[in-house]
């Protein structure tokens, strides 16, 4: 029995300290394997072991028994490593860049239609515009500003011409604003009821100033007439007895300033755009200038965008129902329409605004495509009631999302009167990546987002630099709506608020400020992409009826109609070129998947590693 416990004592000793030694020719090594970690006493005896046992390709051979073997190895092993290293730090930083790929799908079913916002490129009529002091000061400004610049230029001209100004009297209609004092002369042939008016013009250059009602005028006999074809008045300043005979001139005289105007027989009728009008009124100060933004400025177009910036900031501090009369109804802009349903939208930049398909839980979808299919609009301008800074005559179309802010002021389409404008459109569906891969958000909404409508980028932006204008100067930019809370616009007769905000805007402006606003793309958002095309309407031998409909003051008169259609409508087309739709979706350009196949790629390469390899 003790026998048996000897040998099994000596089995297990055994089975424990067993070596294996192997006699290797010259120049070979031998490897010493332990079959137990229990004389595994030290990490450095683990690691002597791991080395001489491990399946990784150079390790082992470190431990050559030849002192020149061991340094090659030892350097081509540790070279080996550390271009491990290197390209390990080259594949993480390619996954930490979160780089997207593209993927783009075309499909073929019919495409939802979008919203569509018509503008009159007019914001405000000026028949309303003049019922409001502030309004009608800064536009008489404005036009004295005007009549000075042309003036000058007129003189300058008749300077180097050495042409003598010799005036003759034309008939125009007119719109007299301080009684019979201040009249001013009308463009549209077709503008009802107007002033008939008897002005001056000048037979040189053609411009026409100053002008008063032909109430006023009458026919005299004038002994004192100049070159100029200008009289002195022969009842405030009649013929001196001792002046020698001479035969009388046939003249107009007015009443108001008491001047007159050769008058040879038959009076023309003005002609609009053939002539330029010039009208007068009282001098501004400098405070007024400063105040429809016209100080210091010296050519046209600087003073026109002023006093324009000038009353947008006017009527954004009046009540909405007031603002809302200011500009054109629904029934005055829109007179023909293939479809119904349209919403009100005040825009500051261009007024009342209306919106088709506005709705968005109900879904227009086109099923076929072409502009006899899309949305047919016949919009009436009425240029007769435009104001005179308004430099074109048109409409202003955005094509947008249903639940998404127009902006037409920034992603407008501009489309003249007389000519049918066609907007053949395409649809792309953008699909983004949400964080690490971008930076977007479905259902975000900024805290103190200003506009009702959806979040939308350009909201946001507009949001964070109106939060900016109102921390800085205490007041709002009109041209943005108000946040929640606070109901102050600045006001242009307050010299502190608008230098703030003059100086805020100048000195950031408005894209300057987005670098500090928390705005961020939609994951999911629609395209449309616009394609332009127009022809002239209404056409010679198109016959739009004999009441000529939209415009009851012509009838029984095709010519007149069809002539105010060319001057004062714009015919819009808006339709799909094609039912069909591209998909753009992004994609992880770099997963986690591709990481750790390029690793193991990386660690096979350099130093032949594996999973297995650190097991055994």
């Amino acid at each position: 029995m003790a026998n048996y416990e000897w040998e099994g004592e000596n089995a297990s000793k055994s089975a424990a300290t067993a070596v294996a030694t192997m006699s290797l020719s010259e120049g070979q090594s031998s490897r010493v394997y332990f079959a137990s970690v229990d004389k595994y006493e030290s990490a450095c005896a683990l690691l002597r072991d791991f080395c001489a046992r491990t399946s990784s390709h150079g390790i082992p051979l470190i431990g050559s028994p030849a002192f020149f073997n061991r340094c090659v190895w030892t350097f081509i092993t540790l070279f080996c490593f550390i271009a491990f290293l290197v390209q390990t730090y080259w594949t993480l930083s390619d996954y930490l860049q979160y780089r997207t790929i593209i993927e783009m799908q075309l499909k073929f079913e019919p495409a939802p239609f979008p919203a569509a916002t018509v503008c009159n490129l007019n914001p405000f009529k000026h028949s309303e515009v003049l019922k409001y002091e502030d309004l009608a000061r800064g536009l008489n400004i404005w036009t004295n500003e005007m009549d000075k610049m042309d003036a000058s230029k007129r003189m300058i001209h008749v300077r180097k011409k050495r042409e003598p100004v010799v005036y003759e009297p034309i008939k125009v209609q007119c719109r007299c604003v301080y009684g019979n004092s201040h009249c001013v002369p009308k463009r549209d042939p077709f503008s009802q009821n107007d002033t008939m008016c008897i002005c001056f013009k000048d037979k040189s250059s053609s411009n026409i100033w100053p002008c008063y009602p032909e109430v006023v005028w009458e026919e005299e006999k004038c002994y004192s007439c100049s070159t100029t074809n200008t009289c002195i008045h022969p009842k405030r300043f009649p013929k001196p007895e001792d002046l020698l005979p001479e035969e009388p001139t046939r003249c107009l005289c007015q009443s108001v300033t008491h001047n007159c105007v050769v008058f040879t027989g038959d009076i023309p009728m003005w002609t609009p755009y053939k002539y330029s009008a010039y009208v007068t009124s009282p001098d501004a100060d400098n405070e007024e200038l400063k105040a429809y933004g016209m100080k210091d400025k010296n050519d046209l177009t600087s003073k026109t965008v002023g006093v324009k910036e000038a009353i947008i900031n006017l009527v954004a501090a009046m009540p909405r129902e007031h603002r809302q009369n200011l500009s054109y109804t629904l029934h005055e802009f829109v007179l023909r329409c293939s479809f119904n349903n349209f919403k009100l939208h005040m825009d500051p930049v261009y007024g009342n605004c209306y919106t088709f398909n506005f709705n968005d839980s109900v879904e227009l979808k086109n099923s076929r495509a072409g502009p006899m299919y899309g949305l047919r609009l016949l919009l009436n301008v009425n240029q007769s009631d435009y104001m005179p800074t308004t430099e074109a005559a048109g409409v202003r179309l955005v094509v947008h999302e249903q639940d998404q802010e127009p902006f037409p002021d920034t992603f407008g389409y501009s489309a003249p009167t007389g000519f049918i404008s066609s907007f053949g459109l395409k649809t792309k569906v953008l699909h983004r990546l949400r964080a690490p891969y971008g930076k977007c958000e479905d259902d975000f909404r900024p805290e103190g987002y200003i506009y009702e409508e959806h979040y939308s980028p350009e909201g946001c932006y507009r949001s964070c630099f109106q939060h900016a204008v109102i921390n800085t100067c205490q007041c709002g930019d009109p041209r943005f709506p108000l946040p929640p809370g606070f109901s102050h616009y600045c006001d242009i007769k307050n010299n502190t608020e608008m230098a703030c905000m003059s100086n805020f805007t100048g000195l950031r402006g408005f894209h300057h400020i987005q670098h500090e606003c928390n705005c961020v793309q939609p994951c999911n958002e629609n395209v449309f992409e616009t394609a332009y095309s127009c022809s002239a309407f209404p056409a010679l031998m198109f016959n739009l009826g004999s009441k000529c409909p939209g415009v009851p003051e012509i009838s029984n008169n095709s010519q007149d109609c069809t002539e105010y259609y060319r001057v004062n409508t714009a015919y819009i087309e808006i339709y799909y070129e094609q039912l069909n739709f591209e998909t753009l979706k992004e994609t992880p350009g770099y997963t986690l998947v591709n990481l750790f196949s390029d690793f193991g790629g990386n660690i096979g390469l350099w130093i032949g590693f594996s999973i297995i390899t650190s097991l055994c």
